[in-house]
């Protein structure tokens, strides 16, 4: 590919330097510059690459691209590139984003994308789409919490929506495993970020927004600005798929111009009339599992059964049999997905039993451990224990509220490490611990998140439904800096298997 080639979706500024030098790949750590490479300078949190442009010259990138801001200040530098071409943009991340499509041919252009945002709700709904599609049988890609998943082949990834050359790279591998569609969550760091930039979804479905979730020091600044990146998933999509129920979804559609399609149980509660309403929501209990059932009228027409449960899953049930009907998804292929739904950490029951049964999931702040408990509820047990550890690093509101929750809705509270990262165990209590002292359920402190599943399982009552928290599917713990190996789940099953359980 060349130089001018890879940068043919993208608007630039060209500088100088040979248009037509081929292009041997992309690179925007300077430590890893291979001569032919595409080279983006990116301002990091610690590192501007823009600092080490001579280097980059001198290593042999045949393409570097630079913010416009810079370019201004150091046209002296840039004339002495040689014949590197060197093209100046407004936002290099975004370029990047351009150039990894353009790299991997623009894989998104042969696939139908769907795009899934919101606080909650993005991996269940994720999941139920796909599920739906597949039922229906067709091929189809997911990438997001539980990892990028192509057929039968799992690729785990660092973050929930994955750097936008690492997308790129597993949207074209689902064009070559012959996936007609791809279902991709989009955190807002990853929207943020650009990462999901240089195509333009389908569909972009907007779950919902909570208030103090994920706006910190190492996150978004604020409220606002968290709510803005949300939005821009259904700026970038061809028709937005938007729950018209959300307190905030007035100033979140503000100024966008994508069509919507709106979906609720509400009614016109914010000045929006949903096109799709959920209805006549209820229960079910057979054979000792929950599930929830809801109409839906409007648009589409139809009963529906979910084998989960909580009433929270019917607005993400809503939001993906939307998008199915939109793609001609029949709705027997509809129905059976939602009957059948098992999804890695998401109210997980890994073992079932006579004495007690343990569920595992991602719940990691308030507003999601409230709707947890008070679905486990369904299930009937004589008590419910909820093993849970808060995050460190992250706004204090999350660990504040995850302890209130658990001591409202969980009859015993064993408070243990989650990512601790760079703060201590006994900080991260202090501030859980505001939280639990207002509520009325009993609480235990073991730091050891090991520990604490063997005290839950070794002192367990007949009855009990113990729910470990926090770390759901995740395969690693993480304190001072260090990712530990580690799975809730895999332990768990150990210590079961050790008392005789299973």
């Amino acid at each position: 590919m060349k130089a001018f080639e890879i940068v043919d979706r993208l608007e630039y500024e060209y500088i100088n330097g040979n248009r037509e030098a081929t292009i041997t790949g992309i690179a925007t750590d300077n430590r890893r510059v291979n001569a032919g490479c595409a080279f983006i300078c990116i301002k990091g949190a610690r590192f501007d690459t823009h600092s080490v442009f001579k280097q980059i010259v001198e290593a042999g990138a045949a393409l570097i691209v630079v913010s416009s801001e810079w370019a201004v200040e150091n046209r002296g530098t840039i004339s002495q590139a040689g014949d590197t071409m060197v093209i100046a943009v407004e936002d290099t991340r975004l370029a990047k984003a351009c150039i990894a499509a353009a790299w991997y041919g623009h894989p998104a252009d042969k696939l139908i994308t769907v795009g899934i945002t919101g606080s909650k709700g993005k991996t269940t709904t994720t999941h139920m789409l796909s599920d739906m599609i597949s039922a229906a049988g067709f091929r189809v890609g997911t990438i997001g919490t539980n990892g990028a998943i192509i057929g039968d082949e799992i690729h785990e990834l660092n973050n929930t929506t994955p750097d936008s050359e690492e997308l790129q790279m597993y949207l074209a591998k689902m064009v070559e495993a012959g996936c007609k569609y791809a279902v991709i969550e989009c955190s807002s760091q990853g929207l943020m970020q650009h990462r999901v930039s240089g195509f333009t979804f389908d569909y972009g479905i907007f779950t919902n927004i909570a208030e103090g979730d994920h706006v910190g020091p190492n996150e978004h600044a604020s409220f606002e600005d968290y709510l803005y990146c949300k939005s821009i998933l259904i700026r970038n999509s061809r028709v937005g798929v938007v729950n018209c129920d959300d307190a905030h979804v007035r100033e979140l559609l503000e100024g966008v111009k994508t069509p919507v399609l709106f979906y609720g149980e509400d009614g016109n509660r914010h000045g929006y009339e949903p096109d799709y309403l959920a209805v006549n929501i209820g229960k079910t209990f057979e054979d000792r599992e929950p599930g929830t059932t809801f109409s839906c009228v409007g648009a589409l027409t139809g009963d529906y059964n979910i084998n989960l449960p909580g009433e929270f899953n019917v607005g993400n049930a809503m939001a993906a049999l939307i998008v199915a009907d939109k793609l001609g998804i029949k709705d027997e292929a509809v129905k059976y997905a939602l009957t059948h739904l098992h999804i890695k950490g998401r109210i997980d029951m890994i073992y079932r039993g006579p004495k007690l049964s343990v569920c595992v999931d991602f719940a990691h702040n308030g507003y999601s451990t409230k709707n947890l408990l008070i679905a486990l509820r369904e299930y009937r047990p004589r008590r419910l224990v909820c093993v849970f550890g808060a995050d460190g690093n992250r706004a204090i509101s999350r660990r504040t509220l995850m302890g209130e929750a658990s001591a409202k809705f969980a009859d015993l509270s064993i408070v243990t490490s989650g990512h601790n990262r760079w703060e201590t165990f006994e900080q991260i209590f202090k501030d859980i611990k505001v939280g639990l002292m207002r509520g009325t359920g009993q609480y235990i402190v073991i730091p050891d998140r090991k520990e604490a599943i063997r005290y839950a399982i070794e002192n367990a009552k007949e009855g009990d439904l113990i729910t470990i928290i926090g770390l759901g599917h995740e395969t690693y713990q993480e304190a001072m800096g260090v990712k530990m190996p580690y799975s809730d789940t895999e332990y768990t099953l150990s210590v079961l298997k050790e008392f005789g359980y299973i």
